[in-house]
């Protein structure tokens, strides 16, 4: 009985109580396959890989920074090195948290504050181009209204740096020892702080570079009390030569995090300096190098241990760039340009040159004023400097005014608008027209430059005394035809970047009936939108200033290389350049060969013509014969610059150019060749608010042709000679 009574309390398994333990061993089994698989996958599969991983955590690689290729000119003299020295830098994520977020704070305040200059800058250019289109000269309020834009605009790009956080005593010990250290002072750690994390948040902060060695021992010594700092070796830039070629050059920094997500810098490590601008940007590639690296035994808490170094491989220098650049005809440019800035009888201080030759486009020379000096670049600068650099007031010496500001060419263009006439059948050679020195169309009076009078001209000796008045009578010929002036601009450079090895190049511009056209119904549906009345000063400063449509006295303008016309000094070297060689396009450019450090080729630049255009010879040689007279018959704008000149040997052919920048007072010009079998040469000149053509910028193309083939030579200014 007793028995039976257990045998009744075990119930039998059910159907759905073994499903549950099946499924529960199914799933156990599962699991423990998966990790015997992942165990046997570790230790056989991939059993070797991870012994040679685990070997390796006990290594450590360091990046050894590989100097960067020098810069020469043609012949080989230094203008750009690289030396070591001794760097102070902070590291960002030390930081506290405060002062980055002001950083971030600070990098937001300057792009707004770009955006405010830049809408000044606007409303600047929108009066200005108002007065130009009415033909008169501003009043006292409109010339008040001017200032006050140029100056709002500079001032806009002044953006107050955060102050050092008072509640934060870490930072401002910190700050006091480097001070205390470097001699340096805090409020200057703290801006090189703000501005660099703002520039490039995730690289180091350079506070000093060129430490004194027992500086430097000291505080490397002692990381506990510097703590986030490094003090280590680098190479910097060093320019031998100051300001010489200056805005050439560019700058080096680490590469950013947009950066590395371009196609050129795929193979490039974050932390590595890279060229940001200028031929430094250019030639990157060549100049970089590529870099080394020591793998170091660590201990387990990643501590390293200099004496057990497991290999090194040294960095290699980056190439050797040589360009081809005359350094002699370089620096005598820089002090003509100078020179002639001194001569204006204009308050001025902007100017550029440009010299080139005609056959392959190798720019000889090429500066603008004002410079800098370029050593500065290789230390961090101050709030004081920067705005120095890229303010309006001090006219930005960072722009290369050769490449990146186009004007109006004046008188220069005058043989572009004599070709367009040839080519399209206005004029023949021979043909005459008379200037009485005045001429009415369109409603307004035109006249000749000091009211002069030139009476019944071909196109020839249009050129030479650099008529108005028959160019102007060509302007509107070609205005009932088409845009044929602008068609054989184009053709010759103008108006798009002419290709030289240097970024920012402005592309300039020709003016046409469509572009002005669209311009202005851009400007009706603005104003439209905006609920304001054309041709009203809220409308100017809201809208732009393209105020009426095309008519046919802005292709008179044009004629004579004004109005709307925006060209850069080398776009004219390159249109010169063409009528010097024949048609050909050249493509200008600075840089002739990468070398290894014994100067041997390892590649040359002969970058290939753009294009070639037809020029007749009849045509071209009607042409050259009035830019030869303009240089050097009696009665030409500039015969009287180039007195004593052996024209024989060297024979010169150049044209004046003097623009009328309302209100400012006028730029000068001056646009020249010499056609020599050994060594033919472009120089073109301008001087902002430097007058007539023949008075300040002739002379500095005098010098810089006197010293490209070792003229003897005595300087003329207005006529009056000068010995040098």
């Amino acid at each position: 009985m007793p028995s039976n009574r257990v045998e009744d309390r075990l119930r039998p398994i059910t159907p759905q109580l073994a499903w549950r333990v099946a499924v529960l061993g199914g799933i156990a089994f599962v699991l423990f396959g998966i990790v015997f698989f992942r165990l046997w996958y570790l230790q056989v599969l991939t059993g070797d890989t991870a012994r040679v991983a685990a070997s390796q955590n006990g290594r450590r690689t360091e990046r050894i920074e590989a100097p960067r290729g020098d810069i020469v000119d043609r012949h080989a003299n230094q203008l750009v090195r690289t030396k070591k020295a001794a760097v102070v830098q902070l590291v960002p994520s030390s930081l506290p948290e405060r002062v980055l977020e002001d950083a971030d704070n600070y990098r937001k305040a300057l792009g707004e504050a770009e955006s405010q200059r830049l809408a000044y800058e606007r409303q600047y250019e929108a009066l200005s181009r108002q007065l130009k289109d009415d033909g008169r000269k501003s009043t006292k309020a409109e010339e008040r209204e001017r200032r006050r834009l140029r100056k709002l605009g500079s001032t806009a790009r002044k953006v107050p740096i955060p102050p050092i956080p008072t509640d934060e005593p870490g930072l401002t010990t910190l700050y006091r020892r480097i001070s205390e250290t470097i001699d340096i002072r805090p409020k200057t750690i703290h801006e090189r702080v703000i501005r660099s994390i703002a520039d490039t948040p995730y690289s180091n902060v350079t506070v000093r570079t060129d430490v004194p060695l027992a500086q430097f021992n000291y505080m490397r010594e002692r990381p506990e009390y510097f703590k986030g700092v490094v003090v280590t070796k680098r190479y910097i830039r060093e320019y031998p030569e100051g300001k010489l070629a200056a805005q050439l050059f560019g700058t080096v920094s680490e590469i950013g995090t947009e950066q590395m997500k371009l196609r050129r810098y795929k193979d490039v490590a974050q932390g590595t300096r890279i060229g940001q601008t200028g031929l430094e940007y250019s030639y990157d590639e060549y100049l970089r190098g590529r870099d080394g690296y020591t793998r170091l035994v660590v201990d387990a808490h990643g501590s390293r241990d200099d004496e057990r170094k497991v290999s090194v491989v040294e960095p290699k220098q980056g190439q050797r760039l040589r360009l081809t650049i005359d350094m002699d005809l370089q620096r005598t440019g820089e002090q003509a340009l100078a020179q002639a800035i001194q001569n204006s009888e204009y308050e001025t201080r902007a100017g550029a040159f440009v010299a080139m030759d005609p056959r392959n486009g190798e720019v000889l020379a090429m500066g603008s004023a004002p410079s800098f000096d370029a050593n500065w670049f290789a230390k961090p600068f101050t709030q004081q400097r920067y705005e120095y650099l890229t303010s309006n007031e001090t006219d930005a010496p960072l722009l290369n005014r050769a490449t990146e500001s186009a004007y109006p060419s004046a008188s220069t263009f005058k043989p572009v608008t004599a070709l367009a006439a040839l080519e399209e059948g206005l004029i023949t050679p021979s043909r005459k027209i008379n200037d009485p020195g005045h001429w009415e169309y369109g409603g307004r009076e035109y006249q000749n430059a000091k009211e002069a009078v030139f009476g019944s001209i071909n196109v020839g000796e249009a050129l030479k005394v650099s008529s108005d008045i028959f160019f102007f009578k060509l302007g509107a010929q070609a205005n009932d035809k088409g845009p044929i002036i602008q068609k054989w601009a184009e053709r010759l450079g103008y108006g798009r970047k002419t290709g030289i090895d240097l970024p920012n190049e402005a592309a300039g511009l020709v003016p046409d009936s469509k572009w002005r056209n669209e311009a202005y119904a851009e400007y009706e549906r603005c104003v439209e939108k905006n609920g304001l009345e054309l041709r009203t000063t809220a409308a100017l400063f809201e809208c732009g200033g393209i105020e009426r449509t095309w008519t046919g006295g802005d292709n008179v303008n044009l004629a004579v290389g004004q109005g709307d016309l925006q060209a850069t000094p080398l776009q004219v070297a390159v249109a010169y350049a063409a009528f010097a060689n024949g048609g050909t396009i050249v493509r200008p450019h600075l840089g002739k060969a990468v070398e290894n450090a014994n100067g041997v080729p390892l590649q040359e630049f002969r970058p290939k013509a753009k294009r070639k255009v037809k020029i007749p010879s009849r045509d071209r040689q009607v042409i050259l014969e009035g830019l030869r007279s303009a240089a050097q018959g009696e009665g030409g704008t500039s015969a009287d610059v180039w007195q004593g000149w052996p024209m024989d040997e060297f024979p010169v052919y150049g044209k004046t150019g003097t623009a009328e920048r309302q209100p400012n007072p006028d730029q000068a010009w001056y646009a020249c060749f010499v056609k020599d079998k050994g060594r033919p040469i472009v120089v073109v000149v301008t001087v902002e608010k430097g007058g007539f053509g023949a008075a300040t910028a002739a002379p500095a193309a005098r010098m810089m042709l006197s010293e490209w083939f070792d003229v003897s030579d005595r300087e003329f200014h207005a006529g009056t000679s000068v010995t040098r």
